[in-house]
């Protein structure tokens, strides 16, 4: 007896499978009761670029349903293996993304601070204890923009989306606030 489905084309339609798998007779009550379950289960998705479900995931979705697959089998007699050392990597990439990437001096942060939460001013005699210097350093790191001088002749910034993603790490990092939800 040949294998209903290694008459399918590669990417088959729901019907095409239902037929293979439980006849034409049943193949309406499968498509709209047992496919479900099955796709809760696992069972392959229908890809969206050629309209239909790979066969060959299919075939072997099956072979592992119904404990055909050798290796499945062998799999599934031995005990399960615990792996700590995948919990302590996520974690610690995600405390990693938290964490302040520029390493700014204190100096550097208290004049990102002062022109995050004033936009309004741009230049580094606006800022207590600010010089040009502290402003080209935050330059340098990717926090602000050097733009033209001002009406005074003083040089005017802009603080980055990378300075404020930064001041936003250095809150959540120091602070424990949870960061914002994009």
């Amino acid at each position: 007896m040949s294998d209903p489905l290694s008459k399918l084309p590669m990417f088959a339609t729901d019907e095409e499978i239902a037929i293979a798998i439980v006849g034409k007779a049943k193949s309406a009550d499968w498509r709209r009761g047992a496919l479900v379950l099955l796709e809760a289960r696992g069972f392959p998705k229908i890809d969206a670029l050629h309209g239909g479900r790979p066969v060959p995931l299919v075939r072997k979705w099956y072979n592992q349903y119904m404990a055909l697959d050798a290796s499945y089998v062998l799999q599934s007699l031995e005990p399960a293996k615990e792996n700590p050392e995948s919990w302590t990597r996520s974690k610690r990439a995600a405390r990693d993304q938290r964490k302040p990437q520029l390493g700014l001096s204190t100096r550097c942060l208290s004049a990102l601070r002062y022109m995050v939460e004033h936009p309004d001013v741009r230049t580094s005699a606006e800022i207590s204890g600010a010089r040009d210097l502290t402003l080209e350093q935050l330059a340098q790191s990717g926090a602000l923009k050097e733009g033209r001088r001002d009406s005074q002749g003083d040089r005017t910034w802009t603080v980055t989306d990378l300075g404020r993603e930064e001041i936003t790490r250095i809150d959540d990092w120091h602070h424990g606030k949870a960061p914002p939800r994009k």
